[in-house]
């Protein structure tokens, strides 16, 4: 029995019918690499070997009676790989656009309750027999480092790995009891005095550190995570629109390179020109500049091994009001320095954690219900679209003996902030999953083109050696096959 700590519970407590807090990734796999060819057989033996491996994947949270805490994860005695792990079939003739529709399908819909909170969907019938496997987990669950870890034991570095014994069968202890929960709870129920205070100090500290920050670096320098422009500021439905996109490494490094700032600023400025696109196509022009959410890394080098959650957060405006892709550039490089120092300053991961410590888990969910019924997020605006970027292996990786292609990572979208768009590199790419709600997004394969259009634009407007840009004439969107784990922190 291990207790939630930290964030965590705070994506339990905050998600709802509409913003279920889920994070997957769509990988796409070769499987003339494996020795045997592929068979869904294979991968659910590949599967129920390496669960022993992974403890996460046998275990269910439970809650504490009345509430007395944060709920509990617990193996879950009644597990079944066949509960989460499904076969499918591409109804139409493959194509990237029909993956990413199956993904918004799948993301659409809640895991389901009561049961380890993830789920594999083994999907048959693309191009040139490749596979694909969508996978999804709750957020509370993981994160980008402990996802990449997950990703580590689950993939292998040669398509022939090393043989591994039988599983032994599984023997699981009994759920615990009400009464073993609530004396548990007890040492952390006594100990919530201090909690409180303990969050106070934090708070205040906090606020000490922003206002040191503002006077040393300047009030221009300072981002305050509330009142971004009202872009997208539609109430959330639970239908989700996915698309991708795959972008040449060697034109993001170039451009990191020749501009003098970081492979992230890159990421930033491509969707911030996207994204202006994509609003003056829509008759919505923003006169000020757009602000992204971009997760950030806390995790310490002895939390290496840890699974849930070590994210704080940084509030970058992205230059979108300025014309010029290479002004948009430097602007965004900017911004994100000065967000990037304010959030080393404040320490935001710290301070939530504090405060998720410190509110009864009762109290918390009630708030959250309270703050979603009202749309509090959509009218303070802390940002319009979340923009996270993880960075990959550059070595191939195989799954049942099957050459992984591709990796498309998608994250979660709440109301107020109902875009997300994720990143990760592997091999000589750079893969984007973008996730929407519909009703906010309208066109989300639109959007999908116009940051592969973004980078094409960025890297001539550098002067530099670009790849040629194809658009496939029955496609609105550029789009490759291919992973992620997870909601990955830019660091």
């Amino acid at each position: 029995m291990q207790r939630m700590y930290g964030i965590d519970p705070m994506f339990i407590y905050s998600e709802t019918p509409e913003s279920p807090m889920e994070v997957s990734f769509t990988c796409v796999f070769d499987p003339a690499s494996a020795p045997n060819g592929y068979s869904f057989d294979a991968v659910r033996q590949h599967m129920a070997q390496r669960l022993p491996e992974i403890p996460l994947l046998r275990r269910r949270l439970i809650p504490v009676p009345l509430g007395l805490d944060h709920p509990r994860w617990v193996d879950d005695p009644d597990f079944d790989l066949d509960n989460h792990l499904h076969r499918t079939r591409l109804a139409d003739p493959s194509g990237d656009l029909s993956l990413s529709d199956m993904t918004a399908g799948i993301m659409s819909n809640p895991l389901c309750p009561g049961q380890p909170p993830w789920e594999f969907h083994v999907v048959e019938g693309l191009d040139d027999g490749q596979v694909a496997v969508i996978a999804k987990m709750h957020h509370s669950a993981i994160d980008g480092v402990s996802g990449t870890r997950l990703m580590a034991q689950l993939l292998d570095i040669t398509p022939q790995p090393e043989l591994t014994p039988p599983p032994q069968a599984w023997d699981p202890p009994p759920p615990p009891s009400a009464i073993r929960m609530v004396t548990d709870s007890l040492p952390n129920l006594l100990g919530n005095p201090v909690r409180y205070v303990r969050a106070a100090h934090e708070i205040g500290k906090a606020t000490v550190r922003l206002a040191r920050h503002a006077v040393t670096q300047g009030t221009a320098s300072l981002s305050v995570p509330l009142g971004a422009p009202a872009q997208f500021d539609h109430p959330m439905q639970s239908a989700r629109s996915v698309s991708f996109v795959e972008l040449p490494l060697s034109e993001v490094r170039q451009l990191k390179e020749h501009a003098g700032v970081t492979l992230n600023d890159v990421v930033l400025a491509v969707c911030s020109g996207a994204l202006r696109n994509y609003l003056d196509r829509h008759q919505s022009h923003c006169a000020d500049p757009l602000v992204a959410v971009v997760p950030v890394s806390v995790r310490g080098l002895h939390e290496s091994d840890a699974m849930g959650n070590r994210l704080s957060a940084m509030f970058v405006g992205l230059a979108s009001d300025r014309k010029e892709p290479m002004d948009r550039l430097h602007g965004v490089a900017d911004s994100s320095r000065s967000a990037k120092a304010q959030e080393r300053a404040v320490g935001y991961g710290d301070l939530v954690a504090a405060v998720s410590e410190a509110l009864p888990p009762a109290v918390a969910r009630a708030a959250f219900r309270l703050v979603a019924r009202a749309g509090a997020v959509r009218r303070l605006r802390p940002g319009n679209l979340v923009v996270s970027n993880v960075p990959g292996p550059q070595f191939p990786l195989y799954f049942a003996g099957m050459r992984m292609v591709g990796a498309y990572p998608i994250g979660p979208v709440v109301d107020g902030v109902a875009l997300n768009i994720t990143v990760q590199n592997y091999l000589d790419s750079l893969f984007v999953g973008l996730n929407a709600c519909p009703a906010v997004v309208p066109d989300i394969a639109e959007l999908a083109t116009l940051v592969r259009q973004e980078l094409h634009d960025l890297v001539t407007a550098s002067g530099g050696t670009r790849t040629p840009l194809f658009i496939e004439p029955d496609q609105d969107h550029i789009s490759s096959s291919s992973l992620n784990f997870g909601v990955p922190a830019l660091v």
